[in-house]
């Protein structure tokens, strides 16, 4: 009896420790806290917002001016791949994955393509 009432007791525990870490986690992204560097975050504001906070510390000799690129639609990858088929005399296109990817933005100080549109300015 001891035993399975210790072992109810450590399942509750162990319960309320996992919910107590998924809540913190819900918590920071509701507050809109940047994912941190390298990783893309999910609209262009939390990019730039992640920018402005590091800028004053890089690069001291030329001012960061902050440019944010969606590097989730600037490339084809598997995701969008289209499937072309024949089709009676014809041919059918379709796609296989998805549209377009969620987006995802990342920041540079400066652009670093010369690429019309691929960097927006903060």
């Amino acid at each position: 009896m001891q035993s399975a009432l210790a072992r109810v007791c450590f399942c509750l525990g162990l319960c309320a420790a996992l919910a107590a870490g998924l809540k913190v986690e819900v918590d920071r992204q509701a507050l809109g806290d940047p994912k941190g560097p390298g990783l893309p975050e999910t609209t262009m504001a939390g990019a730039c917002q992640e920018c402005a906070k590091h800028a004053p510390y890089l690069d001291k000799q030329d001012e960061c001016v902050c440019f944010a690129t969606d590097v989730m639609g600037t490339f084809e990858n598997d995701a969008t791949k289209e499937l072309t088929t024949r089709d009676k005399y014809g041919s059918e296109t379709v796609n296989t994955g998805a549209a377009r990817l969620a987006e995802g933005w990342l920041w540079h100080c400066r652009p670093v393509t010369a690429t019309e549109g691929v960097w927006k300015q903060c």
